[in-house]
């Protein structure tokens, strides 16, 4: 899985075996670009963050003031969304927008939501409310013939909840699982992996241990925090499995 938050088609890597993912964002991809990842015979993922508003996002004035929540430490002009019971009737209608606007309408194949675990965060949001809304998150997207990924969740959840999410959504992604020591929320019995479901692991600072990974049926990389573009300065991109590598 290659991230990148300015993607160009220039980004797109050459030399690269079995099946290819990009997950670039979707407000700011065109038609073209999924058209190109298309035309390398790659799959294009749609990043939305559906749990937090960021400021710079063109439908930020949809959303009334009642459902924005804290700012989300770290991130300056983005806020938490409050996915109360009471709020989802207003917020998924956006999502909804969002999802046909920025991922269907131009070719995408799948999405990756982010944020979906604001009751983590702040205390604004019960664990029920935002889980159900994850759920609808998946449902939605699928409603729309797009496939969805659970991204960060799965640490949070114990075994009885896997069943319904891993119904809802179709592969799974976490960022720094090896750094936290968390990976094993995706080998766990009735998780992603025993499902035969792909998961893929984003390490930022720490190397993931790629033998583990490889073992597990992980794709686990080493990759740049700003999530840069192939041709840009800061890029990393160090995958446990070689890009010329079609098979485990």
């Amino acid at each position: 899985m290659i991230g990148a938050s300015t993607f160009t088609t220039a980004d797109i890597l050459t030399g690269q075996a079995g099946q290819v993912v990009y997950d670039i964002d979707g407000q700011g991809a065109t038609s073209a670009d999924v058209a190109a990842i298309h035309a390398a015979g790659a799959i294009a993922v749609c990043y939305v963050d559906v749990g937090s508003l960021e400021q710079g996002r063109p439908d930020y004035s949809s959303f009334p003031t009642a459902v924005v929540g804290p700012v989300v430490q770290g991130w300056p002009g983005e806020n938490w969304l409050l996915v109360t019971a009471a709020n989802q009737p207003t917020i998924l209608p956006l999502m909804q927008a969002r999802f046909q606007s920025w991922c269907a309408a131009k070719g995408f194949d799948a999405i990756e939501p982010d944020n979906l675990d604001g009751w983590t965060n702040i205390t604004q949001i019960s664990e029920a409310d935002n889980l159900a809304y994850d759920l609808a998150i998946g449902k939605m997207a699928h409603d729309m013939g797009l496939s969805i990924g659970l991204k960060n969740l799965m640490t949070d959840l114990d075994a009885s909840q896997y069943p319904q999410f891993l119904a809802q959504f179709d592969w799974a992604l976490n960022e720094q699982c090896y750094q936290y020591s968390e990976c094993g929320a995706y080998t766990a019995a009735g998780s992603f992996i025993p499902a035969g479901k792909a998961v893929f692991d984003v390490e930022y600072s720490t190397s993931p241990d790629c033998s583990d990974a490889t073992a597990a049926h992980m794709n686990a990389q080493l990759t740049d925090l700003d999530l840069v573009g192939a041709t840009d300065s800061g890029y990393t991109y160090t995958p446990c499995v070689a890009d010329s590598q079609a098979s485990w």
